[in-house]
């Protein structure tokens, strides 16, 4: 009887002045003291790399991971001063399985390793991945891990993966969000698509364009968001979806909290909620569910509503940060009279001072009215179509809207 296990820390946090290199050696000095007092004879460990541990209980069937909880804390407040409170700045993981697993665990790149903690697939085959919270308990991840295939962020091995021979990737991209008063994107819309699904997934093209999975979904863009973050040199924000029904779900609320904590939060002001699927009237105790679970992550919450006639006047001031309308999968007429209904209640938004935005704008013609009208913010294959970076904080004249794609050196001309 002997328990072997893979520790992993993973520091994410752009507020340290230590560079790269001094931080790995921190990291692994302060590691190395912690363990040589809390994982005491006859357990053993031995370094893999700054960042990775081999940890071995003979005596035991499974770690005991009382004592690892501390560790994510007192290296938070060794690093930058303080206790990390939530766990997000520096995160402890732990990868039980086959020893050749744990090699490769320990090998992962710091994307692969994000994308393993929502993803089943990108995970080493043959281990368990579990985060150790400051309290020493042992958290599963994936947050569905252990349920059923389908109910998996991600799906099933036919629709999703991005590491290993036999797995596409996921198609990522972003989204332009237009703001018209100084023709400039001011943000981004995130998405994720896989590789072989029949169209792309967006949250501005449209219900066509929805996911049938939207824990997936999300899951997916998280991870897609967290890349974007490491190489956009942009501060614009980046909108991840958020499903308002399953994050509400009492049941699911836990696992999306979870798979939203491997977003740093030093990272909050660049990023924001895109709130999906929002009821036409959502309860003042709906709102604050949303809000208590989300202000930590997001600088801004959007709510994305197909009613044009949706209740802001039941909405306290600023108790979100938009509103935005999606425009139905109708007639040409249908939805310009959808659009023009909206328009005529901007004033009750002002009154709130909650901004409203348009989304799924497809044609000229729409993009006119909703400019026409001062919209402020504006979203759809109309404005942008799916790109492969971030637009946020590009001027772009409104005589050159949509933008059709982003190519390398690409400099729009305003007049």
């Amino acid at each position: 009887m002997s328990a072997l296990a893979c520790l992993r820390v993973v520091v994410r946090s752009d507020q340290s002045a230590h560079s790269e290199e001094a931080l790995s050696l921190l990291v692994a000095k302060f590691t190395t003291a912690f363990l040589e007092v809390r994982w005491s004879w006859p357990r053993k460990f031995s370094a893999i790399n700054p960042y990775a541990f081999l940890l071995n209980d003979p005596r035991a069937a499974e770690l005991d991971t009382a004592e690892l909880g501390r560790l994510s804390a007192e290296l938070h407040a060794h690093l930058f001063g303080e206790e990390d409170t939530d766990g997000s700045d520096v995160t402890v993981l732990l990868f039980e399985g086959a020893e050749e697993a744990m090699a490769a665990f320990a090998d992962l790149s710091e994307p692969a390793l994000a994308q393993a903690m929502v993803d089943p697939l990108a995970a080493p085959a043959g281990g368990r991945l579990s985060r150790i919270t400051p309290d020493g308990q042992r958290l599963r991840l994936p947050p569905n891990a252990g349920q059923d295939e389908r109910d998996v962020p991600g799906g099933s091995p036919k629709t999703r993966g991005t590491h290993g021979p036999d797995r596409d990737p996921n198609l990522e991209a972003v989204q332009g969000i237009y703001y018209s008063a100084r023709q400039i994107f001011v943000g981004d819309v995130v998405a994720s698509t896989p590789a072989e699904a029949r169209t792309h997934f967006s949250l501005v093209d449209g219900d066509d364009h929805l996911p049938a999975n939207p824990e997936a979904f999300d899951a997916a863009c998280v991870v897609a968001a967290f890349q974007f973050l490491a190489h956009s040199p942009s501060d614009a924000p980046l909108y991840l979806p958020i499903s308002f029904s399953t994050l509400l779900r009492p049941s699911r609320r836990a696992a999306y909290l979870e798979l939203l904590a491997i977003l740093p939060v030093s990272e909050r002001r660049r990023l924001a909620a895109a709130v999906y699927d929002v009821p036409r009237a959502p309860s003042f105790q709906a709102l604050k569910q949303l809000r208590d679970a989300l202000d930590i992550q997001f600088s801004a919450i959007d709510l994305r509503t197909h009613d044009p006639a949706f209740e802001i006047e039941q909405l306290a001031a600023e108790a979100v940060t938009s509103v935005t309308l999606v425009l139905p999968q109708a007639e040409p007429e249908r939805r310009l009279i959808v659009l023009r209904r909206f328009i005529a209640r901007l004033e009750a938004y002002k009154r709130r001072r909650i901004w409203p935005g348009v989304t799924n704008l497809r044609t000229r013609r729409e993009l006119d009215i909703a400019l026409e009208a001062k919209v402020p913010f504006l979203t759809g294959p109309g404005v942008c179509r799916p790109q492969a970076s971030p637009l946020g904080g590009r001027p772009w004249p409104i005589e050159q809207l949509p933008v059709l794609s982003t190519l390398a050196g690409l400099r729009p001309q305003m007049a």
